[in-house]
């Protein structure tokens, strides 16, 4: 019967706008998980260049450039230059 869902075929064709997608890799794991940087900005601003230097052992360069970014922010968030 049309009337027993009233949003019929819509609710599942409309796009999620707002509601990011998680990407996983070939094994069904999300993409990235390492766990959340706390504390105060200069405690950021050193757990992001030791997982610099994790991942750049890890011969991972990419990796190493975004972190080293992430680190270079919470430097100039220290430091108050934004």
């Amino acid at each position: 019967m049309p009337f027993d869902n009233p949003a019929g075929d819509r609710a599942r064709r409309q796009p999620r706008i707002g509601k990011p997608t998680r990407r996983q890799t070939a094994s069904g794991a999300p993409a990235h998980t390492q766990p959340k940087v706390n504390g105060s900005a200069q405690q950021k601003h050193a757990q992001w260049l030791a997982r610099a230097d994790d991942a750049e052992r890890a011969g991972d360069a990419v990796e190493a450039e975004t972190c080293r970014q992430h680190a270079e922010h919470w430097f100039r968030v220290a430091h108050d230059r934004l």
